[in-house]
């Protein structure tokens, strides 16, 4: 694996692992971003989609699959701007921003290794 793709796949890893607690302890994961745990499916069912997307992530970065890279670093700008708007608009918590800042970072990170490599 490239250096890109080694963020990526860190990435992927880092998805999984927050997929599985969404799945297996979602209280622990839920209540540090200031949500109540709803004693629904749906936290499971999300926590899949999660795990999965993190399955995506690792298997296109073993592919090195360079304009993936890009898309993901897109989406997690997205992401955080869309939380911050939950959060002005009274909608989400600071803390889901602040968790949100993370994966933030990693697309920043995945973004720097990009450009280094000419990519």
């Amino acid at each position: 694996m490239n250096k890109p793709a080694k963020t990526v796949w860190f990435f992927g890893i880092y998805l999984i692992v927050e997929g599985l607690f969404l799945m297996l302890a979602p209280a622990s994961i839920l209540s540090a971003i200031g949500i109540p745990d709803p004693e629904s499916v749906w936290r499971i069912v999300l926590g899949f989609v999660v795990a999965v997307l993190g399955y995506y992530y690792i298997r296109n970065a073993k592919e090195n699959l360079t304009p993936f890279f890009g898309f993901t670093v897109q989406v997690r700008i997205i992401q955080f701007v869309f939380f911050i708007w939950l959060y002005v608009f009274e909608r989400g918590t600071l803390a889901l921003v602040g968790f949100s800042f993370i994966e933030f970072v990693a697309g920043m990170w995945t973004w720097r290794v990009l450009k280094v490599a000419g990519q």
